[in-house]
């Protein structure tokens, strides 16, 4: 009897240990470090400026995050990512309001798609990213970035689907709470996107909408349709765009039609990145706002890089939509370039990932 009960409780282990195996879990650590030099001169018609200064994420925004995931057994995993996002030049956080303010989400995924929920990247910047020939949206040289062409970057509060790749096709949905006590369509936000990718031809199809707080406000609605073909060592993109309601205030003309046209182009262990995209307030004249970029970035590792971009913004002589004007950086301010002012600015910079 007593051998029988060793037996019993080998196996007992043995089946504890198959189980601890099955739902093996991992955290990764994990960052980037990105900073640059910029050269740029903007400012007014009558107060030009020229500035020089040390600047943090040019190629990728300065972070550190944590990911994790836990197998659950039957091919459905547990996954969380939360970031941080900071400025190098400084230590500064990026945001003074959240700590993780990039992205913290937690959710499940499996054969049947992914579903999360947090504050996370909405569809529709996954998808512009997809499509932009500079190194991401958020990066210097972006049209995104620098507001030519306008954007949706995260939601809070949001639920997030991504289906599985259904042949050549995948699609996400996002629904974001406004949370607010006006009502549960006040204020929140919903967005889809679908891809086609085969071989070396991709397109996708992305909408967000912001619905209004309350009734001194519009909804705002963004559409971004984009393609791109890969031939040889070079990738062709464009994309096409539509802003409704730019501002939300009521009764106010601007309504944005807006483009993007470039290529990447791979030469060994770097990449050549060019773009042009213009941005245009619908039936208002002087409201075309055109940007150029020419990026390139070199591999020292796969984890080091090196790159320079230059650009320059053409801006209007008619700003009253936008009074502040454009800026190359979504952080610190930008480079504040005024009506009718051309803004240039050179920036050289290093990012390591880790």
């Amino acid at each position: 009897m007593r051998t029988k009960s060793i037996w019993v409780a080998v196996g007992m282990q043995a089946l504890c240990v198959g189980a601890a195996q099955a739902q093996s879990s991992e955290v990764t650590l994990y960052g980037v470090v990105d900073a640059f030099i910029e050269y740029g001169k903007a400012g007014t018609a009558a107060a030009p400026t020229t500035v020089t200064r040390l600047q943090s994420g040019g190629a990728n925004s300065s972070r550190l995050g944590f990911r994790g995931s836990e197998d659950l057994g039957a091919g459905m995993k547990a996954n969380f990512v939360i970031e941080h996002g900071f400025l190098l030049d400084s230590g500064s956080p990026a945001s003074a309001s959240s700590f993780w303010n990039r992205q913290s989400f937690v959710g499940l995924s499996g054969d049947w798609g992914a579903l999360s929920a947090g504050r996370q990247y909405t569809p529709l910047l996954v998808h512009q990213d997809s499509f932009d020939p500079s190194f991401n949206t958020t990066g210097y040289g972006s049209a995104y970035n620098s507001g030519v062409i306008r954007t949706f970057s995260r939601a809070n509060n949001s639920v997030l689907y991504k289906t599985p790749k259904l042949g050549d096709v995948s699609a996400s949905f996002m629904a974001a709470l406004g949370e607010t006590a006006s009502g549960t369509r006040a204020g929140s936000s919903a967005f889809a996107s679908v891809r086609y990718a085969s071989g070396p031809f991709g397109v996708g199809f992305a909408y967000g909408v912001q619905f209004k707080l309350d009734a001194t406000k519009e909804d705002k609605s963004i559409w971004n349709a984009a393609g791109s073909y890969k031939l040889g060592d070079a990738t062709l993109m464009a994309a096409v765009q539509g802003t409704r309601n730019d501002s939300q205030a009521v009764g106010v003309a601007d309504d944005r039609a807006e483009f993007l046209l470039g290529v990447d182009y791979i030469i060994g262990a770097g990449e050549l990145r060019a773009a042009f995209a213009q941005g245009k307030v619908k039936d208002v004249a002087d409201t075309t706002a055109r940007q150029y970029s020419l990026g390139y970035l070199y591999n020292l590792s796969k984890r080091t890089a090196l790159y320079a971009v230059a650009q320059a913004v053409d801006n209007p002589s008619n700003l009253a939509y936008r009074t502040s004007g454009f800026t190359f950086d979504a952080i610190e301010g930008g480079l504040p370039a005024g009506a009718g002012v051309t803004a240039r600015a050179l920036a050289v910079g290093v990012r390591h990932r880790f």
